[in-house]
This record gives C-alpha cells, sequence and structure tokens, in this order.
C-alpha cells in the first residue's frame, strides 16, 4: 500500500512538472509575440528613464519591451524586489489581443506553480532547478547579463491593460521604506538552504561560510514603493466622467488609433524618490547586502558583534 501511495505520489509530481514547464514555454512564447507586436507598432510611447539613460538616448520603445520581458532577477537584486517604471504604450488592436493572451499565460504559470507547491518545499526547489536547466540557452544568456534566478512576481504580474483610452493618467509613486531585523548565521544558513541552487545562491553559501558562525547578521525586509494611475475617462451618455485607481508596475497598455496621441499625463521620475532620512538602524548597517538573494547585510565593522 505505501508502495502504491509512493507511486501515485511521484506520478502526480511528475505530471505537474511538465505541466509547469509547459506553461513556463507558452508564457515566453505568449510574451516574445507580445513584445513583437509592441515593436511593430508605429504608435506613440512615453517611459520614464533614469539620467544615464536619457544622457544613452535609450529609446523608449525598446525600455518597454525590456521592462515586459524581466523575468529574472539581477544577480545583486533584492530576493523581493520587483522592477517598477512608469509608462503608456500606445496598441494596435492587433497588440491589445496579444497582452491578453500573454497575462492568460502568466495566469496559467502561476496556478502551475502553486499547484506544484502543495506537493511541499522540496519538489518545488527540485522543478524550479529544472525549469533552469531545461531553459538552458535562457539561463546562460541570463548568467552572462548577471541575472540567475527567475522572479516569480515579475512573471506573474500582468500587463497593465487598458480597452479604452482614457482622457488623463495622474503616476503617483508610494513612500518607501525598510524593516531590519537582527538574525543569527544559523538561521541565515536555514534560509540559503531552501532557495534553488543558482550560482548565485551558491556563491552566498561560500560567502557566509567565510565568516565567524557568532556574527550577528541584519534582514532587511524592503516596504517597496508602489506606482499607481489615476485615469480619467470621458464622459458617456449615462455617465459623467469616469475615474479609475490602477497599479501599474509596468508601462500602461491603452487602445489609440493611428495619428491619436497618448492620453495627457504629468510626466514622473523613472524610480521612486528617496527619503534623505536615514533612522539609526540603517546607519548601522553596511549599504551593500552581503547576501543578496536572502536581503542580509552585515552590520558595519563599529557596530558588528559575535
Amino acid at each position: 500500500m505505501m508502495v502504491y501511495e509512493r507511486d501515485t505520489h511521484s506520478s502526480s509530481s511528475g505530471a505537474l512538472r511538465i505541466t509547469l514547464l509547459d506553461c513556463f514555454e507558452e508564457l515566453l512564447t505568449q510574451l516574445d509575440a507580445f513584445c513583437s507586436a509592441v515593436r511593430r507598432d508605429a504608435l506613440p510611447v512615453w517611459v520614464s528613464r533614469t539620467e544615464a539613460e536619457l544622457q544613452e538616448s535609450l529609446d523608449m520603445r525598446l525600455k518597454a519591451i525590456q521592462l515586459y520581458r524581466a523575468l529574472w532577477y539581477e544577480g545583486s537584486e533584492d530576493g523581493r524586489e520587483t522592477l517598477t517604471c512608469p509608462g503608456i504604450v500606445g496598441a494596435s488592436p492587433e497588440t491589445l489581443v496579444a497582452a491578453q493572451i500573454c497575462n492568460t499565460a502568466k495566469d496559467a504559470f502561476k496556478t502551475a506553480v502553486l499547484a506544484l507547491k502543495t506537493l511541499g518545499r522540496m519538489e518545488m526547489k527540485a522543478v524550479m532547478t529544472d525549469l533552469h536547466r531545461r531553459q538552458e540557452s535562457i539561463a546562460v544568456a541570463m548568467r552572462r547579463m548577471g541575472a540567475a534566478r527567475l522572479n516569480l512576481k515579475q512573471a506573474y504580474r500582468h500587463i497593465p491593460l487598458l480597452t479604452e483610452r482614457p482622457l488623463k493618467i495622474g503616476f503617483t509613486w508610494s513612500r518607501q521604506g525598510r524593516v531590519i531585523q537582527r538574525t543569527r548565521l544559523a538561521d541565515v544558513r536555514r534560509l540559503l538552504e531552501q532557495r534553488v541552487e543558482t550560482p548565485q545562491v551558491l556563491l552566498e553559501r561560500q560567502r557566509l561560510a567565510e565568516i565567524s558562525t557568532d556574527e550577528v547578521l541584519a534582514q532587511v525586509r524592503s516596504v517597496c514603493p508602489h506606482l499607481r494611475a489615476n485615469l480619467v475617462f470621458a464622459a458617456t451618455e449615462n455617465f459623467g466622467v469616469r475615474r479609475r485607481l490602477m497599479q501599474t508596475p509596468l508601462p500602461i497598455v491603452t487602445p489609440l488609433q493611428p495619428g491619436q496621441s497618448l492620453p495627457e499625463f504629468v510626466p514622473v521620475p523613472a524610480e521612486p524618490p528617496v527619503s534623505l532620512r536615514l533612522r539609526r538602524a540603517d546607519v548601522r548597517i553596511e549599504d551593500e547586502p552581503f547576501l543578496p538573494s536572502v536581503r542580509v547585510h552585515r552590520y558595519r565593522l563599529s557596530y558588528r558583534q559575535g
């Protein structure tokens, strides 16, 4: 009986793995199709750019496509960070359909990941490692660019999509902050052992092994800023001016006719404003994370314990 149950569990796990990998490949296919449609559209685009991007004259359409394609963490990126940038992309009917299909593929991939998570942490860890290996050509290219881990939040999140062109779009950054918690090396080691064994995680395990086992570390939890858009739509026969608030981590895709301009908007910075005031706890830890994947910093030498 126990052998039968084990075989049944293994069969179920294998089926879920296949489903997840197929869903991931479908997501990549539909994302390619959507980005190709954005590239073909000869319609207005605005995406906020940093000072460095302005100096490089980075094309705004290209930046929008890069943001939509960003499914991977960069090597030094916080394990909970997600890329966020304000923007508006004018879209043809074909591009709107491609965006809808892409969002459906994102939902299917998320469902497959959550289904596999019900089988346990080890199963999930194994399949995520398999996913990286299966997409070897992608993984190799990503590692060359410093990206080695799939960012599930960025894979899940929808392309912000409108079915009607608004009159106005007002972007607003919410405030950001962070919570700092003291932690022991043994607890940090357990966190790293639970991560998928990517080159970045293996490097961080080695770093951890090189410091004193008594050293107290700091885990930082970011209170991430959110980008919101206040949308104003034209009055209709039955309704007055309509308003809608929308979370917009990626450039908004809005329908436009040839020759039509983008909705009225006021440009905002590509990154949220950073508070100049540092709390006492912020001053005590090093600026750069010691173990980026688990958001762990070392204390500065003058505050270091252990």
